[in-house]
């Protein structure tokens, strides 16, 4: 496993950095967090866990951030900390929303664009099962990027058995989250209920779903390179030109709705991407349709846009 970390530090040319770990004191950040200070010297890095307590479940939460604080100290490692408070809205989201937010600012703290995060092969693979399930595309199928912006995920190939069994061997303490065991959480819910099934039909099914997203990968890089050549053409100042798009054959018009969608819809599927499709292709005139409680997308001399509601008529 050490050499898997120095083979990313690599491939992204991750030396003499700040270095921040997103660390939970579960195994996957504490095998992280020893590898990266047994490399430290080596690839001149500053290593910082940044431990962010969520607040949900009192006592355990707390030692989990105390345990944070001494594994800092026994690797020499800087330790940066905060803490929801206990009014946030408790779902699985917002603590994301929060996790990420405290990552940021952890960022502008120590001054790096590195932030390490130990997600697993397990981790991947429920992502993308849990995707399949609530309904997605390609880019859905992607699952867990091993690099998005300036976060990073040097496990993403290696089992959550292959890391319990390197923390064994290396003799290294760790935390166990009560609430992983806690099926009302979806992500639990796969784990520990759906993926056995999967073990039944094919023992070998992280590798196989793996590969699924591996060629998922390839395919969108391929979409991802005439989607850039379709907006360059279609695309002006997030306004669509409609005789351009409407040039164009059906399966490249769904992915550039889904891709323009991206950040102004954030619940799309096959269903409301035809609609809205369906509605410009049999549209010549000035017309709207409502996409949401926020958006209309309007027609109008050729173009096509999107809308606030409260702004439409001053529009």
């Amino acid at each position: 496993m050490i050499n898997v970390v120095q083979d990313f530090l690599d491939e992204y040319n991750i030396k003499n950095k700040k270095v921040i770990l997103g660390f939970s004191s579960g195994p996957d950040s504490c095998a992280l967090a020893y590898i990266l200070s047994k490399l430290a010297k080596k690839n001149n890095l500053e290593l910082i866990l940044a431990h962010f307590n969520h607040n949900w479940r009192g006592e355990e939460s707390k030692s989990e951030e105390i345990f944070a604080f001494d594994f800092a100290k026994k690797i020499n490692a800087r330790f940066y900390f905060d803490c929801a408070s206990k009014d946030e809205t408790k779902t699985e989201e917002n603590a994301r929303n929060l996790r990420y937010a405290f990552f940021e600012r952890a960022m502008k703290e120590f001054k790096t664009d590195v932030v390490f995060l130990a997600h697993n092969k397990n981790d991947n693979i429920e992502t993308a099962i849990y995707r399949i399930i609530k309904g997605t595309g390609i880019k859905g199928l992607c699952s867990i990027a091993q690099k998005r912006d300036n976060f990073y995920r040097p496990l993403l190939n290696i089992t959550k058995n292959q890391i319990l069994e390197f923390l064994a061997q290396n003799k290294i303490e760790y935390k166990i989250d009560s609430s992983n065991e806690d099926i009302k959480y979806k992500r639990n819910l796969i784990r520990k209920e759906i993926l056995p099934i999967f073990e039944k039909i094919n023992i070998s099914y992280l590798d196989s779903i793996e590969n699924l997203i591996k060629n998922a990968i390839l395919n969108r890089e391929i979409v991802e390179n005439v989607l850039f050549e379709f907006k360059k053409e279609v695309l002006v100042d997030d306004t669509i030109e409609a005789s351009l798009y409407k040039n164009a054959k059906k399966p490249l018009r769904y992915e550039f709705l889904n891709d323009f969608l991206g950040e102004k819809l954030k619940y799309r599927n096959y269903k409301n991407i035809k609609k809205i499709d369906d509605f410009i292709m049999n549209t010549n005139k000035t017309s709207q349709i409502s996409i949401n409680r926020e958006l209309f997308l309007k027609i109008r001399k050729g173009k096509i846009f999107f809308v606030k509601h409260n702004n439409y008529e001053k529009d």
